[in-house]
């Protein structure tokens, strides 16, 4: 089997220019069966499928079959890398959407020649990440050159026109809101495959123990339900958030309260502190599991001197619904003005795509990379010691988020 430490990826071809990319997904559940493959058989001028992976062999093989001839299904991370490296397999991307952390799978991949675009997050702890660093500096491998981070917000137009009129302004506070239902009445219209009965438990258990091991490194023997809001939560969802106001206005800096509260598991969290490049302007975040509200929503606010940029965000699941900026400004004498824009046209994860497809060419575009990731982890982790102190059980200092004291992103 391929591993990272085997052959190096500088010496691999990317896609001859002109050729269509050929890229793998792996991982096959909501967000690559609603998203990822629709949009590649969108971009075919572009892209081809040529393999899917999953832990559910059937699953594979179904989702193989149903994309055309040429597609070749795999149980297994090891068994793509395998046929690459017997040149049975070209493949020059891979498509990450495996649950959990991403780092280990990321420099295999890289390893074998194959650029990736990781879904969030890149990884659960730091250690994870310096690894692939360390690896990749070995081989003289730029990451940015060769992995990228699945913040489709950041590809989005709205974020592009807000980040322009942002750049003008005087932020003086933020907030983001999000109202997120359950998962099922997001993806009823997705008709997704059934869950797959063909993967071993035992398989399943050696996962969510290496899962385990990796999160107490970053965050120690955290009392319940520590550990699953950071992984469910923190890192499953507000990491997004925190990859947004990085792009848009220079990241978080200090998280100065937070508090978990809601009947049942996820619940809510709340969260508040200081930007980090303008270390004077509040940032709160107010997340909420909600399992029977409408629809999601998500509204990330700045307001500045003299007005206010606002996104909209809906469901990420459903393609072309459009992000909303709605900008609030003075009208002299004595008015205000209030516009909204929407780019019907438009979708993010396709804006992702088409510049993955260009990274995974050899032809790289500014995009969030490995670094852009570390910094969006750390900022998590600071968000889930200041939560542990808020319940009075704060981290061991041994662990990562523990030992940070007030580390900055």
């Amino acid at each position: 089997m391929t591993g990272f430490d085997e052959q190096p990826a500088a010496g691999v071809d990317a896609a001859p220019r002109g050729e269509r990319v050929r890229v793998a997904v792996i991982g096959l559940g909501a967000i690559s069966q609603s998203v990822h493959l629709p949009l590649i058989r969108r971009n075919a001028d572009l892209i081809e499928l040529v393999a899917v992976v999953d832990l559910s062999i059937s699953r594979a093989r179904e989702i193989a079959e149903a994309s055309g001839a040429g597609v070749a299904p795999f149980d297994s991370v090891g068994e793509l890398i395998d046929a690459v490296a017997a040149g049975t397999l070209r493949v020059d991307g891979a498509i990450l959407a495996t649950a959990g952390s991403h780092a280990p799978d990321v420099a295999r991949l890289v390893g074998a020649g194959i650029r990736v675009l990781a879904e969030k997050p890149l990884a659960f702890s730091i250690a994870e990440v310096r690894s692939l660093e360390a690896l990749a500096d070995a081989r003289g491998i730029d990451l940015a050159e060769w992995v990228r981070v699945g913040y489709m917000k950041e590809h989005d137009p709205a974020s592009a026109a807000a980040k322009a009129l942002l750049a003008e302004v005087d932020v003086r506070a933020v907030s983001v809101e999000v109202l997120h239902p359950a998962d099922g009445a997001q993806l009823a219209f997705a008709n997704l495959s059934a869950p797959p009965s063909d993967v071993p438990p035992e398989l399943l258990a050696t996962l969510v123990a290496a899962t385990d091991a990796t999160v107490a490194t970053a965050i120690g023997a955290a009392a319940a339900p520590l550990p699953k809001l950071y992984t469910n939560v923190v890192l499953g969802s507000i990491v997004h958030d925190i990859g947004l106001l990085r792009h848009l206005v220079g990241g978080i800096g200090t998280v100065d309260r937070a508090r978990h509260t809601g009947p049942a598991f996820p619940g809510s969290l709340s969260l508040g502190g200081y930007l980090a490049e303008r270390t004077d302007v509040p940032w709160s975040i107010d997340w909420h599991f909600i399992p029977r509200y409408p629809e999601y929503r998500e509204t990330v606010t700045f307001h500045h001197e003299t007005g206010t940029i606002a996104l909209t965000f809906a469901v990420p699941y459903v393609l072309n619904v459009p992000t909303v900026l709605t900008v609030v400004e003075n009208a002299d004498p004595l008015g205000s003005r209030r516009s909204e824009t929407r780019w019907m046209q438009e979708e993010a994860f396709e804006h992702e795509l088409r510049s993955f497809a260009a990274l995974a060419a050899g032809h790289p575009e500014p995009g969030p990379s490995v670094a852009e990731g570390v910094a969006d982890i750390i900022v998590g982790q600071r968000m889930l010691r200041t939560l542990a102190d808020s319940i009075g059980a704060p981290l061991g200092e041994s662990s990562e988020a523990g030992a940070a004291g007030d580390r900055r992103a």
